[in-house]
């Protein structure tokens, strides 16, 4: 009775985790039938998403009896047969009567049969075949042929799995993380240009090998901590090696300090974004078999205090030796090649952050030393004691101060792309940007960047989060400021402001149309005696499930990638997910500009657009962002921008446009976003620095 009791509820749990998490639409809401929602098949990320109509809840409230079979099924064949048909029929019956309502699928309700009929099934032999589980589960984790239910009947004339012995372990590691988790390092020492040569073949067989051997000389090295420790930090090791695995054969991405940073600094809900079925079993397929040889293999035997130091000192001698011998092999390995491994070093700095999984643990040491997070709460030094605002206003007046997520320049329709993607802006009077050079390659280093005095070219992570930030200084000038988020938060750059996050009743907003309806409601309550700096946050179009960003109804580019797992899309696929999402964010903009222009009559008012960073689209093998500053491509660092005013902002605030269109032609980058704010706000700092002005009004 317990057993059935606890399979019906895992199985109802199950049910509704299912249809949480796997963004399958009812038919009743796709367009196919008169909705708005798109045809899709079940994703399996860990959060929550839009759609909850698979599998079938309704059928699955009756076969979640189905466990009544299996305790039954020992009662007799007219029980067994009744405990099997009861719970089908009900089933049956609830899930055709939503079907025929257009709540369903057919496929939806055995979908709903299988997932209880296998929960049902497996929770049975598990609790009632458990001498066959633990003995299986003992032979492959224990290396013991006889589970301890035997040992303690007495069983024996049972033969007893040896463990791979302890050279087999550490070299086995050493092999594995040298040969796997190092092999798009490898790849990259095979064919650096795209094509391999006898040369290039040769190096990369050589540091295969020597990384191997060093690998096994620190698994050598950890067998000196106790047994416990040993076997923990080898897990432990296993996992990163895993994770950076999978980071470079489905993103490209090597694990450097600043991608470090970017992973701590993921909330779950991006987090969640990332993780497909692909991409969980790429992760175990590298996890798996160094994994089980980490708890299975044996340790070397422990030190002892033996009578005589003769045979204390020859014990240390031999597993010293084990430790330099592998490693001195290792290095002398590199050294016959030292030219040609040191020149490939130099000539491509992400390829030391592919060495798994000592990158992950270098990378987190230094981000941990180094970097405070941009959220912490701390006093921030005032860099202008008086900022002031020299213009008085009559009226309302508003400056939108947009921060877009994602975009890049490349694709960005005023930049001459081959594409339409600005359909929408292309038809308003505004000036683009097209020459503009991100400070970072994620949300976490360019937002606190762009909104310091501090810029690229001086960069200095401790100094911009240890001042304060642009809106911090725009409400001390006098300022009405407020920062709307519908992004992963503002990464300490609205400290001390109001500030709001846009509500929606599934969590975070996947598009940003809710950032027009905050516009609406801020409009009415706009004060007239002083500006109002309204900053958006946008989610634009953050990856990798760009296809999320873009309405059905609004997709202009098909087939496009619907899975986070960009490398099991063609690249086609991949651009058109994306271009579609650049085409969201027009729309949007063009949105906030049209409802500004509206109101011109009794309302001055300007917007500037600006996105954080780019993104890699495959590009070389690269997709998402974050990429060091060093070695980014202009894709992730090339960003688009507009600025669009009405005429009596223009009026009141005594800009000249010819200026700032000659200034637009210009290479400018998020460093002259402090002083042109300042700039065109009329804001009197000596924190403003001309030269990066182009609003021209500190000429």
């Amino acid at each position: 009775m317990l057993y059935a009791l606890l399979a019906g509820a895992l199985s109802v749990i199950a049910v509704w985790w299912l249809k949480k998490t796997t963004g399958v639409s009812c038919p009743w809401s796709i367009e196919e039938f008169g909705g708005s929602a798109e045809l899709t098949n079940p994703a399996f990320p860990l959060g929550f998403r839009p759609g909850v109509c698979w599998p079938s809840g309704a059928a699955g409230s009756g076969f979640c009896l189905l466990p009544f079979f299996f305790m039954l099924r020992g009662f007799g064949k007219k029980v067994s047969i009744l405990a099997f048909a009861a719970p089908l029929l009900l089933g049956l019956t609830a899930g055709i009567g939503r079907m025929l309502a257009g709540a369903h699928f057919l496929s939806h309700v055995v979908d709903a049969f299988l997932v209880d009929w296998l929960i049902s099934g497996a929770l049975y032999v598990l609790i009632f075949c458990r001498r066959g589980f633990l003995k299986a589960f003992a032979l492959l984790f224990m290396g013991s042929g006889r589970t301890k239910e035997e040992e303690g009947m007495g069983v024996t004339g049972r033969r007893t799995a040896v463990r791979p012995p302890f050279a087999v372990l550490i070299f086995g590691l050493g092999l594995w993380w040298a040969f796997v988790f190092d092999a798009p390092m490898l790849l990259k020492l095979l064919a650096p240009k795209g094509a391999a040569s006898l040369s290039s073949a040769a190096l990369a067989l050589e540091s295969g090998i020597a990384f191997a051997l060093v690998g096994a000389s620190l698994a050598a090295l950890l067998s000196l901590f106790p047994r416990m420790i040993f076997r923990a930090l080898l897990v432990f090791l296993t996992i990163l090696g895993a994770v950076s695995f999978a980071a470079a054969f489905l993103y490209g991405t090597a694990m450097t300090p600043d991608m470090v940073r970017n992973l701590i600094a993921t909330d779950p809900a991006e987090a969640a974004g990332y993780i497909s079925v692909r991409s969980v079993f790429v992760f175990l397929w590298a996890l798996i078999p160094p994994l089980w040889l980490s708890l299975r293999g044996n340790a070397a035997p422990a030190l002892t205090l033996r009578p005589g130091k003769t045979a204390l000192l020859k014990a240390l001698g031999l597993r010293l030796g084990g430790v330099l011998l592998p490693a001195a092999a290792g290095v002398l390995l590199i050294a016959l090649n030292f030219q040609a491994f040191s020149s490939a070093m130099r000539n491509d700095k992400s390829l030391r952050y592919l060495i798994a999984p000592v990158n992950i643990v270098y990378s987190a040491i230094k981000t941990a030393a180094a970097d405070d997070s941009p959220d912490e709460k701390r006093v921030r030094l005032v860099t202008d004691p008086a900022p002031k605002a020299a213009i008085q206003v009559r009226r309302p007046t508003l400056f939108v101060f947009v921060v877009g997520e994602t975009a890049r320049a490349a694709n960005w329709g005023l930049n001459s792309y081959a594409r339409d993607t600005t359909p929408e802006l292309s038809k308003i009077k505004l000036i683009n940007f097209p020459k503009v050079t991100s400070c970072g390659t994620s949300t976490d280093v360019s937002l606190p960047c762009m909104m310091s005095r501090i810029g690229r070219s001086n960069y200095d992570r401790d100094r911009i989060l240890s001042e304060e930030s642009l809106p911090a200084l725009l409400e001390r000038a006098g300022m009405n400021v407020l920062w709307v988020d519908n992004q992963s938060g503002c990464k300490g750059t609205c400290e001390g402001i109001p500030t709001r996050e846009v509500f929606c009743p599934d969590g975070r907003c996947r598009d940003d149309d809710v950032l027009i309806r905050e516009l609406e409601r801020e409009i009415p309550k706009l004060p007239a005696d002083r500006p109002t700096v309204l900053f958006l946050h946008m989610i634009g179009s953050h990856g990798p499930a760009y296809s999320e960003r873009s309405r059905q109804a609004a997709k202009a580019f098909e087939p496009e990638c619907r899975s986070a797992d960009l490398g099991s899309c063609s690249r086609e696929e991949v651009v058109n997910a994306y271009d579609n999402s650049i085409r969201e964010t027009d729309r949007v903009l063009a949105g906030l500009i049209r409802r500004l222009e509206a109101r011109s009559a009794r309302l001055d008012s300007a917007l500037l657009y600006v996105s954080d960073h780019g993104e890699s689209l495959g590009e070389s093998g690269l997709y998402l962002h974050g990429a060091p500053w060093w070695m980014a491509p202009s894709e992730q660092t090339q960003v688009p921008m507009i600025f669009w005013m009405s005429d009596g902002f223009a009026r009141t605030f005594r800009l000249d446009t010819q200026y700032i269109l000659a200034r637009s032609r210009e290479p400018l980058s998020h460093e002259n976003l402090w002083s042109s704010v300042l700039g065109i706000l009329g804001i009197e700092s000596r924190t403003l620095r001309p030269e990066y002005d182009f609003s021209g009004r500190s000429r």
